[in-house]
């Protein structure tokens, strides 16, 4: 089994990233075994501290940078997929936006942004990309699975930099993925949970 993982520059737009696609999809034709990992889109990382920054701060332009998230993830959608499939994705994806204002909206009238909940707040750009481009994948034949790493990934609870908790989170990935052998997974990067479900980070880098 091959771990491959590609960053913010190389899912930086829908053009590298049904670049990417191109290459996953010769690695499925001849029969590799692999999963994925893929990090938000560039800069939306950056993109979601400031926009929680601001809002915590009582500046209602927060709303930019969020608006210009859901462009670009539209956008995305937009080019990846034909209309069949992109409407589900784009309901799906709509909810998430919509949870995200939601937090951001908490934020800007707490004037608080907690690195609990900035954890929460980032996580969605990997959970964003991963959801899109497993889909992305399925259409082009590949048969992808999207997971959510807090599924698996089983860490402290010291937000922002959270350790792994490795016997938990292998065994956890031991069933997993003996589960799940048909499918080639598409794993959120970044992210885990600790007890509780709580949303962490492990650390920029």
């Amino acid at each position: 089994m091959k771990v491959l993982k590609f960053g913010g520059t190389s899912v930086g737009t829908p053009e590298r990233i049904a670049g990417v696609i191109d290459i996953l999809e010769k690695y499925h034709k001849r029969g590799d075994q692999f999963s994925v990992v893929f990090s938000a889109f560039t800069k939306i990382t950056d993109s979601l501290i400031e926009m929680a920054t601001l809002a915590a701060k009582g500046d209602i332009n927060y709303k930019k940078p969020f608006e210009t998230l859901v462009k670009r993830h539209d956008e995305a959608i937009f080019y990846l997929l034909d209309e069949k499939n992109r409407i589900s994705v784009r309901e799906s994806m709509q909810e998430n936006h919509q949870d995200l204002e939601n937090l951001l909206n908490g934020i800007f009238l707490l004037r608080e942004a907690s690195p609990r909940t900035m954890d929460y707040v980032v996580s969605f750009g990997e959970r964003n990309s991963s959801f899109v481009i497993a889909h992305a994948m399925t259409q082009r034949g590949i048969p992808a699975a999207f997971l959510d790493a807090r599924k698996i990934i089983k860490t402290d609870r010291n937000f922002g930099a959270a350790k792994v908790d490795f016997a938990e989170t292998n065994k956890n990935i031991q069933e997993y993925y003996a589960a799940n052998a048909d499918k080639v997974q598409i794993v959120t990067g970044f992210i885990g949970s600790a007890k509780g479900g709580l949303t962490t980070t492990l650390g920029r880098g």
